[in-house]
């Protein structure tokens, strides 16, 4: 008999955000961002966040204008 419990998900629960002043980021300074915050999700090896890194992922590789990673398959 399967579990009534709904699987742990980070983003059950509420989130905080402070809205400050706007900041300019350059595009070398949010993909050093984006690749070290991959990497250390990564090396965490949470598989629920599995779905959410591959989003990012793909984030990434549109911002270095790359073509999606299904046509490298082929």
């Amino acid at each position: 008999m399967r579990s009534r419990r709904s699987p742990h998900n980070p983003l059950a629960h509420p989130v905080v955000m402070h809205a400050g002043p706007r900041e300019h980021v350059s595009q070398e300074q949010a993909m050093q961002f984006l690749g070290r915050f991959i990497r250390e999700r990564e090396e965490e090896a949470d598989a629920d966040a599995s779905g959410a890194l591959a989003q990012l992922r793909r984030v990434e590789r549109n911002f270095k204008g790359l073509p999606p990673a299904v046509l490298d398959t082929e």
